[in-house]
């Protein structure tokens, strides 16, 4: 099988069935993917899924998930709390340890750093982290110009707000507010021309899925491999 091929797998949390993409070889090591969240996930998706490949050639086995009312969900993401994706991503870490039989690493990048503590894990590696106030401050700033442009104003109130096209609930707008990635992680931070999330438009960036990929092989090694 090429580090190319890619397996489509369900996992099952408390809210019904969601999928992940999994690549690499049965029998390697378990990374799962805490991807960006909102907007920024869609910029780095190209990103992380030549990272992804990288791995797979690697020996490294990935998945990719997606969360609740993200990517392919068929759930509503206004429907969706912030409890929601971590006991998601909490089931997601079950999974993989009942196929397995072994802890997993996670790979988590910008604000899927703030659910990888959900996880149980062997060990935790970060690229660029931020707090969730980060995240829900740029779409609020999204918001205000796009009601700016239409000459319309919006007061964040009820249980359900659109904010920069995502509906979310009051649920989540309030675990972004005071999530923050947890201590205890690998971390590597974004160099100049790293920020994909904030391209005008999604795009590749091929040395740096190159690059991710490396750092995080050398860090699985050092971690012990299993």
């Amino acid at each position: 099988m090429t580090a190319e091929a890619i397996r489509f797998e369900p996992y099952q949390w408390r809210g019904g069935r969601e999928w992940m993409v999994e690549r690499g070889p049965w029998n390697g090591p378990l990374v799962i993917v805490l991807q960006p969240l909102f907007e920024e996930m869609n910029f780095t998706r190209a990103v992380l899924a030549a990272m992804t490949v990288g791995l797979a050639a690697r020996g490294i086995r990935s998945w990719l998930p997606d969360l609740p009312g993200t990517g392919e969900s068929l759930s509503p993401l206004g429907a969706i709390g912030w409890q929601d994706w971590r006991d998601a991503v909490a089931a997601i870490g079950a999974a993989a340890q009942e196929r397995t039989g072994t802890l997993p690493h996670s790979c988590a990048v910008r604000g899927g750093a703030l659910l990888d503590d959900a996880l149980a894990t062997a060990a935790r590696w970060r690229f660029a982290p931020c707090t969730g106030e980060s995240l829900l401050r740029q779409l609020r700033r999204t918001q205000m110009v796009s009601d700016r442009e239409s000459g319309t104003a919006r007061a964040e109130e009820g249980e359900q707000v659109e904010l920069a096209g995502y509906a979310l609930g009051q649920g989540m707008r309030q675990g972004l507010e005071s999530a923050v990635p947890a201590a205890g992680a690998h971390e590597r931070a974004a160099e100049p021309g790293d920020a994909v999330w904030r391209r005008a438009e999604p795009g590749r960036n091929d040395p740096l899925a190159e690059r991710l990929a490396r750092d995080i092989a050398e860090w699985i090694a050092a971690c012990g491999g299993h």
